[in-house]
């Protein structure tokens, strides 16, 4: 299947007079990838994401699905709603069978009535992830989504994004700082340094992944060598 279900070119962001963010930014999907963008703190990874969903001005070309859904770091759930509330939102219609079938997902049934404040960080972000999800998006953007959770429930929300995403086998896009999240999740590594999109990694491991699989000499050669990419 060709790489054209998401397809970026020439994308050239520039906030300013100034030097621009992003420069020359070519980029395809093909239906059902994972793919996931690494890099250094502010090589224009979060602002890629923002492009591809139109949330900020650019030049080139970016051809996407109509339904795009983006997931930031810092939970972005509404505060007045409860998991709920929150999670109707993101359908077309108040459908009760299916807000319990996504809770039940998710792993928070009895918690239903719960508002943001009283979940740790870890639900609240499955909430928000949740919610994207219930839309049906036909790509998924996550931006750092785990950045600010600890490591325990770090590795427990990626191997939650791991079995959600190849049950749905929506397309996705990943932005994040951590190499070990990258290899897990994803078909395909792309390192983003200079402005724009460099070196590629085929993810070889079969899906659905183990976490041990961090362990094996294969996994720490190739997180060596995307390393030393950066």
């Amino acid at each position: 299947m060709t790489r054209e279900f998401v397809s970026v070119k020439g994308l050239k962001v520039n906030f300013s007079h100034s030097e621009p963010v992003l420069e020359n930014v070519f980029l395809n999907m093909k239906k059902g990838e994972f793919a996931t963008v690494i890099g250094k703190s502010g090589v224009g990874k979060s602002t890629l994401l923002n492009s591809i969903c139109g949330l900020c001005k650019y030049e080139g070309h970016v051809r996407k699905p109509e339904k795009v859904a983006l997931v930031f770091q810092n939970y972005s759930l509404y505060p007045w709603m409860n998991i709920e509330q929150n999670i109707a939102f993101g359908l077309q219609k108040n459908d009760k069978t299916e807000i319990k079938k996504i809770i039940e997902k998710i792993e928070l049934i009895g918690k239903e009535k719960f508002y943001p404040k009283q979940l740790s960080g870890g639900q609240q972000q499955r909430v928000a992830i949740a919610r994207a999800i219930a839309a049906k998006p036909d790509l998924l953007l996550l931006d750092e989504p785990f950045a600010s959770l600890d490591s325990y429930t770090r590795i427990k929300m990626q191997e939650w994004l791991k079995k959600i995403s190849n049950e749905n086998n929506t397309t996705t896009l990943l932005v994040t700082h951590d190499v070990d999240e990258a290899i897990l999740l994803s078909d395909r590594v792309i390192v983003m340094k200079e402005k724009t999109l460099g070196k590629e990694f085929d993810i070889p491991f079969v899906k659905p992944r183990e976490d041990e699989i961090r362990y094996e000499p294969f996994f720490q050669e190739l997180k060596r060598d995307i390393i030393k990419s950066i």
